[in-house]
């Protein structure tokens, strides 16, 4: 049956990131040795983060990067709050703060962009304000880039909870998705990456004319940017499977919030220039579509109720499998009940956000993505 087929390549496809995770978790090794460290830009957009900055600052200015060799580039995205005050106001060494003018256009890619030309550093690492680290962040990402001769390492993010389903709802997807874009990645098909957590050389974004040939896209400056790196056969992308490369962000704090960030990821898929990102999205598509039919087709037509139970397990042994990797890689644990409700509305959440993705106008902060 299609439905039994479908899911059985879902669950294969998962089991086959978490099998490459793990190669990358033993392929890498974290020494945190300081000597001959490049030089290093930091640049982070900022657009109505007031509420975040000043815990982001300071986490910042602990970093046991050699500071002689960092350089901290703020870019203030034309926030409507206080965000541009409180950078100002904040002590660095080597901090510079720049403004995007409307003239030189808005959003995420062109704030970066600004940034990156200003930087001074042969490696560049971006994060978003809203982000949480430890003080080895840097280290460990420069430190990956240089042992393994690499021109882009990507790190990953976790989601902070506060226990209820919405929002480990959201950490147990974030952390399914985490897992298989370091897996893909190894296994040398790139589906995804995170800006919270990136390093790269100048050089290279030089190289692939930086975000140029997808700057109207309102978002993926992060995984854009990767599968141009990826695709030049002389640059070399690796993903850092580390806990210190690993950093926190917060929940957000509806559904419809979550739907919209979903909608704006979906969004992006169609300007992939890569095949096999296109079939994995219909992989996890069509598995998800199926199982709702099924589900429907049960409770109207009483369709077989053994068959909804092996689709069923089917899709939670595979992302209870990425869930155990990922609880013991952050060390956040998730309930049962919590993981079985995920399992049981994750297609229906993926269906519905794909379906009506073209119909739903959608926005971040203030902005269109359209």
């Amino acid at each position: 049956m299609i439905v039994i087929l479908l899911n059985t390549v879902y669950l294969l496809l998962l089991l086959w990131y978490r099998q490459h995770w793990q190669m990358a978790r033993t392929f890498f090794s974290e020494s945190l040795q300081k000597d001959e460290l490049p030089s290093v830009s930091v640049i982070v957009p900022v657009r109505n983060e007031a509420k975040n900055l000043v815990v982001f600052l300071n986490q910042l200015s602990k970093q046991n990067y050699p500071k002689e060799k960092v350089e901290w580039i703020f870019v203030n995205d034309q926030s409507e709050d206080d965000s541009l005050e409180i950078l100002n106001s904040f002590t660095f060494t080597s901090k510079v703060v720049l403004s995007l003018q409307p003239s030189e256009g808005k959003g995420k890619k062109f704030a970066l962009k600004k940034g990156i030309e200003h930087a001074k550093g042969s490696w560049i690492i971006t994060t978003d304000a809203d982000c949480t680290f430890n003080e080895h962040w840097i280290l460990s990402l420069i430190e990956t880039g240089v042992d393994k001769n690499a021109d882009m390492v990507c790190g990953t993010v976790q989601v902070n909870t506060d226990n209820s389903f919405m929002q480990n709802f959201q950490a147990m997807e974030t952390g399914i998705l985490q897992l298989s874009g370091i897996g893909s990645l190894y296994a040398g098909y790139p589906l995804l990456n995170t800006g919270a957590s990136l390093a790269f050389k100048k050089e290279a974004w030089l190289k692939v004319q930086g975000y140029v040939s997808n700057e109207h896209i309102a978002s993926g400056d992060d995984t854009f940017l990767m599968l141009s790196m990826h695709q030049q056969n002389e640059l070399k992308v690796i993903g850092c499977p580390a806990n210190n490369a690993n950093v926190s962000t917060h929940a957000v704090n509806s559904w419809q919030e979550i739907i919209e960030q979903r909608l704006r990821w979906n969004g992006k898929v169609k300007y992939y220039r890569l095949g096999y990102i296109h079939v994995v999205g219909s992989i996890v598509f069509l598995s998800a579509l199926s199982w709702v039919f099924l589900l429907f087709a049960r409770c109207w037509n009483g369709y077989s109720t053994e068959l909804l139970f092996l689709v069923f397990a089917m899709r939670l042994t595979a992302e209870f499998t990425l869930l155990k990797e990922w609880q013991s890689f952050t060390e956040k644990k998730f309930s049962w009940i919590h993981i079985l409700l995920m399992s049981f509305f994750y297609p229906l959440f993926t269906v519905f956000s794909m379906v009506f993705r073209p119909f739903m106008k959608n926005s971040w902060k203030g902005r269109s993505c359209e």
